[in-house]
């Protein structure tokens, strides 16, 4: 709403350059309007003598002195609230003995009218309460003009009707646009504020999405809360690299984090072209699922495929690793298909998770599982052994379930 360049000199001058631009244009603001309102005053008074009325010069001399005196203290001290305060006494009495000076309402062409802008920028420059406060002090000043026009009965001044009128257009005019003008930074700066509080809003809202799933993250917006919900069909995957432990402690910190970002960002990309739900790396161990939030019958086959894609792009990888650090990144995978818990967990730092026997037997397989392989349960083989070939591998033995049945996959069969 101001030039630039004075908010610039205005803010180094009186030393609040440090703050918000907003805050900046706000007490630039309110310093011009001193500086106006010291200019009018005078501009008033002498147009008024010069045609045939009273010069009353001392208004705008004890206006311009104390207002000289409060900037001087506000530049010293630095404090804006007791500068803004003084001026907005200031601003109300002001014109109000102009009105008083120049023979009441009629005589001086409603000249108090002007004290209204003190409500008004007040409005801008502080609380609602303040400026509240501001309001019914205009008001009184109001209530003042009559009561003294009332019991003084002042003699109308000698100037003629027309510059009676071109006085109360000019109040009037003057009045309107100081306020027009304050309102119209107001929405501008209330636009601003609004876009970026939508901006703000937009990236909170993509950073839940990428945390939590969509479904997810739209019900703890709504709601402030997710409730846990079971899953009765879901294939989960865990995938680890082989000996990655002895390994980290050969690379610096930067670079174990580099590599792990290599490779699971690619893990992301291709669990995100299949429709899986990533759950969570822990440490080397990257933990995805099929089926979850929203269930769909394919859920299994998804995750072998986005497996199969998995295996062949860390194995496309290896002679270049092999190379750089003389470690392969050899990966197993596991997969099992069963019912699932998922949820939000925690009120701070707050994560999606699945849990479950489902989830142990799934870790289990990846953990029995041979390098560059992709061993599932039964109950994932029995889904896609249509469409996928697999070898039978043997057994191993599960806490509260028995002995597991366990298949390597190999590739998909395509029709031809």
């Amino acid at each position: 709403m101001l030039p630039a360049q004075l908010n610039k000199v205005f803010s180094r001058h009186f030393g609040f350059q440090h703050l918000t631009p907003e805050e900046i244009e706000h007490r630039t603001l309110a310093l011009t309007i001193i500086v106006l309102i010291t200019l009018l005053d005078f501009t008033y008074n002498l147009a008024f003598y010069l045609f045939g009325g009273r010069f009353t010069w001392w208004t705008t001399v004890i206006y311009f002195l104390a207002s000289t005196i409060n900037l001087v203290i506000f530049k010293i001290k630095g404090n804006f609230r007791r500068f803004r305060n003084i001026q907005i006494v200031l601003t109300i009495l002001l014109p109000l003995v102009a009105q008083i000076t120049h023979g009441g309402f009629t005589g001086s062409s409603g000249v108090v009218l002007a004290a209204f802008l003190a409500p008004l920028g007040t409005l801008m420059f502080a609380r609602v309460r303040t400026a509240r406060l501001t309001f019914f002090a205009y008001l009184f000043a109001l209530l003042v003009a009559g009561v003294w026009e009332y019991l003084a009965r002042p003699d109308p001044n000698n100037l003629p009707p027309e510059v009676h009128l071109m006085f109360f257009e000019f109040n009037f005019a003057f009045t309107a646009a100081v306020a027009y003008f304050l309102m119209e930074g107001f929405l501008k700066n209330k636009a601003a504020l609004l876009k970026l509080v939508r901006e703000e809003h937009e990236i909170a809202d993509r950073l839940l999405l990428n945390i939590f799933p969509e479904e997810t993250a739209r019900e703890l917006m709504e709601k402030g809360s997710v409730k846990a919900k079971n899953y009765p069909a879901v294939t989960v995957m865990f995938t680890d690299f082989v000996g990655f432990s002895a390994f980290a402690r050969t690379l610096s910190a930067e670079a174990l984090v580099e590599q792990l970002d290599f490779y699971f960002n690619a893990f992301d990309d291709i669990i995100c072209r299949h429709g899986l739900e990533k759950i969570k790396t822990i440490g080397d161990s990257y933990m995805c699922a099929g089926g979850i939030p929203t269930p769909r019958p394919d859920h299994a086959f998804a995750v072998l495929d986005a497996a199969l894609e998995i295996r062949q792009f860390v194995v496309s990888q290896r002679q270049q690793k092999i190379e750089q650090y003389n470690y392969p990144f050899e990966i197993r995978i596991g997969i099992h298909t069963g019912p699932v818990v998922a949820g939000v967990v925690g009120s701070s730092k707050m994560a999606y998770d699945i849990w479950g026997e489902t989830v142990n037997i799934a870790a289990r397989m990846e953990q029995t599982c041979e390098p560059d392989k992709i061993n599932i349960s039964e109950a994932a083989y029995a889904l896609v052994k249509d469409q996928f070939e697999c070898i039978y591998r043997g057994r191993f033995p599960a806490k509260h379930v028995g002995e597991i049945e366990m298949y390597y996959v190999y590739e998909r069969f395509y029709e031809i």
